[in-house]
């Protein structure tokens, strides 16, 4: 008893936030990538990037800049609905079949148990992304008249982004899971993907109304709403055009001072549920 008493207060058999996040991380990357949501998306991205080289072929445009147009959307796509489908059900489905309370009977607290989950999701949104991104740069290569000298860094910074741009959409999948239902919070966080990458429409609509409460209602919601625009350079990619790194530094520090503050959010709600 007195040793089992040394080792209950044994500070070294706490585990640290590091080795739990690893821990949790590995069983939701498990779960997630055994999902069949996840094959299905993938065989609907691959099909986009099937697609875009056919519609190369048949086309009398460049056939580089359909392939980048239509494959950067099918990784960026592919991406964000995995994101929005697995973050939304992540914390539900523990609740749900009341694993949680496994989790939480060891040392654990529901910051570390969020933070693993959100970290297996990451996990996944990277081995997805790195897959498609090499189908992708394969055919634009396989396709291009310059072979390697179709790729430039303005396309990788875009690749990069779209892969930014999903883990945000996935923190705030996350966020609205903690007190919402599965269901709504997918169709929320969709939302905040098409509003979020049409913040520049939203202002322009909002400098263009005649009603100053409604033109002030839509510019404050233009500046609360997570802007999805940093993560997207549309034109810049099909013509090659350079970026700055001041924009790209501004855009990464952006994405992840937003993840951050949801997860923050995120951690102080899911201490409220009851379990």
């Amino acid at each position: 008893m007195k040793k089992g008493h040394q080792e209950k207060n044994n500070p070294h058999s706490i585990p640290t936030t590091f080795q739990v996040a690893k821990a949790v991380g590995g069983v939701t990357f498990t779960e997630i990538v055994s999902d069949r949501v996840l094959y299905n998306i993938l065989v609907f991205a691959f099909l986009l990037l099937g697609m875009s080289f056919l519609a190369s072929r048949l086309s009398f445009m460049r056939q580089e800049r359909i392939i980048t147009d239509f494959g950067l959307a099918a990784v960026s796509l592919s991406c964000c609905m995995i994101g929005v489908l697995a973050g939304s059900n992540m914390l539900a489905k523990e609740f749900d079949r009341r694993t949680i309370y496994v989790a939480l009977c060891h040392p654990i607290s529901r910051g570390q148990f969020l933070l693993g989950k959100f970290l297996g999701l990451v996990a996944v949104l990277a081995a997805n992304w790195a897959l498609l991104s090499f189908a992708y740069l394969t055919i634009l290569v396989s396709v291009s008249d310059n072979g390697f000298g179709s790729l430039n860094t303005t396309l990788f910074i875009a690749l990069f982004f779209s892969f930014l741009q999903s883990v945000v959409l996935s923190s705030i999948s996350v966020f609205f899971s903690t007190f919402s239902t599965t269901s709504l919070s997918i169709m929320i966080s969709l939302g905040f993907y098409l509003i979020g990458n049409n913040i520049s429409q939203l202002r322009l609509v909002a400098a263009r109304l005649k009603s100053p409460l409604g033109s002030f209602s839509l510019s404050t919601l233009a500046a609360l709403l997570p802007n999805l625009e940093y993560f997207n350079l549309g034109t810049k990619v099909t013509y090659g055009l350079s970026i700055g790194w001041r924009f790209v530094s501004a855009s990464i520090l952006y994405g992840l001072f937003v993840i951050g503050s949801l997860l923050l959010v995120s951690g102080f709600l899911i201490r409220g549920r009851e379990v």
